[in-house]
């Protein structure tokens, strides 16, 4: 019989913390992503509520400058966070088997950090739900505004909206990529070796069918030139 090959501890711990350094920079990066338009609603809305005193096209210019510089920095991230994702990527795919010794460190480690996930998991969904809030308290205004001061003040107001969803959604991110780790050493819930196997098919044939679906639509661009 062939001896079963584990996981060495400092894999293991290697995988785990470049996984938490991944959550981080993925989040922020998602987080700058939601938050981008917002500087742009802001202008347009002050300029259009008569609070700025600069022109509609200035204020615009600028919007998308600090959307375009956001975007590029959540990029950035992005990139960065995928880096630290590859690291042992192959746990995420292949059967990770532990010593008795790895196993309860990793079972310890992930029931230490169950509380954490319970917290930041509660502060994402609120922020989430309270982020309607803003936009609820637009319709306060209706009687007193014209229709185009509505959705002016409103556009504003989604800016608030968008604040407290970028936090809310930050959180989430964050958190379940740190507790998917643990899963994935562990081999429960969504990364069991059954489910492991399946996701390497899946992932295979999605390569294939993106890249199928691309050449199509370049194809089609070039024959049609539309």
């Amino acid at each position: 019989m062939s001896q079963t090959k584990y996981l060495s501890q400092s894999s293991v711990q290697d995988f785990l913390s470049a996984r938490k350094r991944s959550s981080t920079l993925i989040a922020i990066g998602v987080m700058l992503c939601i938050f981008s338009p917002i500087t742009l609603l802001i202008l347009i809305s002050l300029t259009r509520l008569d609070i700025l005193t600069s022109s509609i096209n200035f204020a615009t210019e600028i919007g998308v400058i600090v959307l375009i510089l956001l975007a590029a920095a959540a990029v950035a991230l992005f990139i960065a966070g995928n880096h630290w994702l590859k690291v042992h990527e192959n746990f995420e795919y292949e059967e990770c088997n532990l010593s008795e010794e790895t196993k309860e460190q990793v079972l310890k480690l992930s029931k230490e950090y169950e509380n954490q996930h319970l917290v930041l998991k509660i502060i994402g969904i609120t922020f989430c739900i309270l982020s309607a809030i803003s936009l609820m308290t637009g319709s306060l205004f209706i009687g007193s505004l014209s229709n185009s001061r509505i959705d002016d003040l409103m556009t504003g107001l989604s800016t608030a909206t968008i604040f407290l969803v970028r936090i809310g959604v930050f959180f989430l991110v964050k958190t379940n990529i740190a507790r998917d780790s643990f899963n994935i050493i562990l081999q429960i819930e969504d990364y069991t070796t059954e489910k492991k196997a399946s996701k390497k098919i899946i992932e295979k044939y999605a390569t294939i069918y993106w890249m199928t679906i691309s050449f199509i639509y370049l194809a089609y661009s070039f024959i049609s030139k539309n």
